[in-house]
């Protein structure tokens, strides 16, 4: 029979092995946090690709959110994401916010929290040329593997 501390570490080594299984070689579970309801992309800043899925079951809308007191304008970078689809996004912004909100049929718009309903990994070697550098969604609302082959076709570079 399994001690309370084995069950943990068992746990916890189950669940490392399920999530790296959800995604695509040299994609990592880094560079990213949850907080305060938010999705948090781009702890360094460095041009990099983040994959996010939609692991809910109700639709979601994306939203950047601003939260640097320094900057004048910033662009309306907004995306939807179905249940059980896939979005990739480049980023050169350091905590780069991002909200989460429920779409219902009508097409109101609830937030609600995004640690609930995605499964974030970020490419962290991967090579951008210089006019795919920024930030913006570069394939939205897609199967796995469709929103991989886009994602090279703009001619980034998946290394791992």
């Amino acid at each position: 029979m399994l001690g309370y501390k084995q069950f943990i570490q068992f746990t916890l080594l189950a669940s490392a092995s399920i999530a790296a299984m959800a995604f695509p070689k040299g994609c990592e579970v880094s560079g990213f946090a949850f907080q305060d309801n938010y999705l948090v992309l781009n702890d360094n800043g460095n041009q990099t690709l983040f994959m996010i899925e939609n692991t809910g079951s109700g639709n979601l809308s994306l939203e950047h959110i601003e939260t640097r007191a320094d900057v004048f304008m910033s662009p309306k970078l907004e995306s939807k994401l179905n249940t059980h689809q896939y979005s990739t996004f480049s980023s050169d912004i350091s905590n780069f916010h991002i909200k989460c909100s429920i779409v219902d049929e009508t097409g109101t718009a609830t937030p609600v929290n995004c640690a609930n309903y995605l499964s974030v990994c970020q490419y962290p070697r991967a090579q951008f040329p210089l006019s795919n550098k920024g930030n913006y969604w570069i394939s939205t609302n897609k199967e796995l593997t469709q929103v991989i082959q886009e994602t090279v076709k703009k001619g980034i570079y998946l290394k791992w």
